[in-house]
């Protein structure tokens, strides 16, 4: 069966694959195998971040990575699609599962500002709290993923969703605020 030239099962190719390996030297603390980094993914690491990827995954075009202080890990498994335009923010800690994939303009994020009504907006300090997405979840286009959010396996969350609270495993999540409709069959 021939490889469809707009799916992300499209490995590129040299021109890609020098993409995808100077990006992995350059940005990633550790990298497996067979990974795709699209040409206009951009990457904005703070002094002491760390950046890993597993084996065989795809960071579409428009993807947005930042970990920023005070100490960013960004995890990602094996075998996971991270779809265009997303936005992966990071001060802590986000771990994203092995198998999972994520469609276009998804936000995943593990901090959020401050709203103390006594300091400037501009004073306040981040609030930080590690973000993990099970393995084997889908995350539906546009959805978000705050701060400090567990989001069990085998979940699929519905897109433009935002989950402020813990998943539980094989849990279909959809609206705003993110609410259980049923579980995956």
């Amino acid at each position: 069966m021939p490889i469809d030239k707009a799916s992300f099962r499209n490995k590129g190719g040299m021109v890609q694959s020098i993409i995808s390996q100077y990006k992995l030297a350059r940005y990633f603390s550790k990298h497996g195998i067979g990974n795709v980094i699209k040409y206009n993914v951009e990457i904005c690491l703070t002094e002491g971040a760390y950046l890993e990827i597993g084996n065989n995954c795809v960071i579409q075009n428009g993807t947005f990575i930042q970990l920023t202080k005070p100490t960013p890990q960004l995890v990602i498994g094996n075998d996971v699609v991270v779809g265009r335009y997303n936005m992966l923010t990071v001060k802590r800690l986000v771990k994203i599962g092995d198998h999972t994939r994520i469609g276009a303009f998804v936000q995943i994020i593990d901090h959020d500002h401050g709203i103390e009504r006594n300091k400037l907006i501009k004073d306040q300090n981040a609030r930080i709290k590690p973000t993990i997405i099970g393995k084997d979840v889908w995350i539906g286009a546009g959805a978000k993923i705050l701060r400090g959010v567990k989001v069990g396996e085998g979940s699929v969350i519905g897109s433009n969703t935002v989950v402020v609270k813990d998943v539980r495993p094989y849990s279909v999540i959809g609206g705003v605020p993110g609410r259980f409709i049923k579980e995956r069959s």
